[in-house]
């Protein structure tokens, strides 16, 4: 029987395939439930999902459909936090962009390529000083287990990969 808590992992598998294989990307986008559950995550009954491929220098931030108050109350500490160190909270050309699961709707963000992304950008994807706040803000809802650890060491392309995986499963399984 598959295991709720083993999305996040199943979850990460699916993104690193869709970063190594286009047709699979292809078809995860256009049935995220058949490829998630092929891939043994638990897939909620009565739940579409929906794929939001995230472009380089775009941060997703999810909000869950319930209880969001406290997800809200987190972000805006995480911005204030990062304005007293620096004016600049979100680098240049950079955006954070914050959508909110129904009661019916799963967003999942699909994170680009770190094969395909420039120095800058990956320090950005990685949780770089600004965008790094608004990450770690997400940690709200049924999944929390997500360490910052993974966050810390994003600094090489393996890295990096399971700390947007990471990332990424706090966002869309609330």
């Amino acid at each position: 029987m598959a295991d709720k808590k083993q999305n996040p992992v199943k979850y990460g598998e699916v993104i690193a395939k869709c970063w190594e294989d286009e047709a699979y990307k292809k078809r995860f986008i256009e049935d995220p439930e058949t490829v998630l559950s092929e891939a043994g995550f638990v897939v909620e009954e009565g739940v579409t999902y929906k794929v939001i491929e995230q472009p380089k220098l775009v941060k997703y931030i999810v909000l869950p459909h319930a209880n969001a108050k406290e997800g809200v109350q987190t972000i805006a500490k995480g911005f204030l936090n990062a304005s007293e160190n620096k004016d600049v909270v979100i680098p240049e050309g950079a955006e954070i962009r914050i959508i909110q699961n129904t009661e019916d709707m799963r967003y999942l963000i699909l994170p680009a390529s770190p094969k395909t992304l420039t120095e800058a950008e990956l320090k950005m994807v990685a949780g770089g000083d600004s965008v790094k706040n608004a990450t770690n803000v997400v940690n709200v809802g049924e999944v929390v287990n997500v360490t910052v650890e993974a966050e810390v060491h994003a600094t090489t392309t393996t890295y990096l990969a399971e700390a947007e995986v990471a990332v990424a499963a706090v966002l869309v399984l609330i």
